[in-house]
């Protein structure tokens, strides 16, 4: 950590592998695999992946063919698939990488032959919608005709589907899905089967089948509240200046708040072009040292204004650094106030911050 980072982000790897190990312990007899899609969810998907491998996961997965060459060095001979379906230009990348492609599309078996180069059956994953319309093959579309068809054109490792809804313990469509789901797996009943990502897990063994894929719930957030995860990001902003303010003057741009003190200010970096949402201004909070302190004007493209004016003297100094998302001040409360959800925040938090590996 140089004494110059503007942004740190502290990933404490240890508390992926305990949330990790929590998803493995909640899915009883089920292979535990790691989503490390959109750079491992902002923590960075090459470290998380080696620190996963490190721990047991033998199994990860991807959105795209690029994301997933870039973990191959990490994670030895561990299986790596993505979701994002086969196309032509992902063939030489799928070789070299020894990754294993969605079939989403019944067209993209078609391409098979070419991954294979007729040396024998090449590895992939069938993708079944049932009832999302994503991405996937319509449920329906799986008989035994079909099936008999995906047998002879690839070897199958997984056939799987997605919830729309496993966050909600009301909704009954993650039911109709799962019963879906297992219908149309019953044309393939030798191929290891998935429904549950980290909302699925929590729903109960009725889903965890023979695979689950724990995507945020690795990074600490369970998309329904569960015992046992922690976050992993803790996200700290240097100050950049200390100033003293007049009653009656405005901070900010457009002076969307006036000072009713004399206050003292600290300019810290950070802004919304660092995942800082714009929506924080005048709301939201920093914390340093057990102080809290609160936003004030418009969170702007670099850097934004707190309000230290209760603060003991010298609490804040130039060279300190103050922290805006940590486990006890999470990105389910940044997310809450600015109206979107904890993956939307903790994947922006990635262009400018320095990440410190824990």
């Amino acid at each position: 950590m140089a004494i110059f980072d503007r942004l740190i982000a502290e990933i404490n790897l240890n508390a992926i592998v305990g949330n990790w190990r929590s998803c493995h312990d909640l899915s009883g007899h089920a292979t535990t695999a790691a989503v490390v899609k959109a750079d491992g969810y902002g923590h960075g998907a090459e470290a998380v992946a080696a620190a996963l491998y490190a721990a047991g996961c033998q199994v990860f997965f991807t959105a795209s063919a690029d994301e997933a060459a870039l973990i191959r060095p990490h994670v030895g001979d561990a299986r790596i698939g993505y979701f994002d379906g086969l196309f032509a230009g992902d063939l030489d990348i799928i070789r070299e990488y020894d990754l294993i492609p969605s079939i989403n599309d019944p067209q993209q078996l078609e391409l098979l032959p070419r991954l294979s180069g007729g040396t024998g059956l090449a590895e992939t994953m069938l993708q079944l919608d049932t009832g999302m319309n994503r991405l996937g093959i319509d449920w329906r579309w799986l008989t035994p005709d079909t099936a008999e068809k995906c047998r002879q054109s690839s070897h199958i490792s997984l056939i799987y589907s997605h919830l729309s809804s496993a966050d909600d313990p009301d909704s009954a469509i993650s039911n109709t899905q799962l019963d879906r789901f297992k219908g149309a797996a019953a044309m393939m009943p030798d191929i290891p089967a998935s429904m549950a990502a980290s909302g699925g897990i929590l729903r109960g063994d009725d889903f965890h089948l023979d695979m689950v894929r724990p995507g945020i719930a690795l990074y600490g957030y369970p998309p329904v509240p569960a015992n046992g995860f922690t976050p992993a990001l803790t996200l700290k902003a240097r100050v950049l200046q200390i100033r003293q303010a007049k009653a009656g003057e405005y901070v900010g741009y457009n002076a969307t708040h006036q000072l009713t003190r004399d206050s003292v200010l600290a300019t810290i970096a950070g802004g919304y072009a660092d995942g800082i949402r714009r929506q924080l201004s005048n709301q939201g909070h920093v914390r340093h040292n057990a102080l809290a302190a609160p936003m004030l004007g418009r969170v702007s493209m670099d850097t934004h204004v707190i309000d230290i004016t209760d603060w003991p003297e010298g609490m804040l100094g130039m060279l300190d650094y103050v922290t805006i998302l940590s486990p006890d001040h999470d990105a389910n409360v940044m997310a809450l106030l600015s109206d979107t959800i904890c993956y939307d925040i903790l994947t922006s938090i990635r262009l400018r911050a320095t990440r410190a590996y824990v």
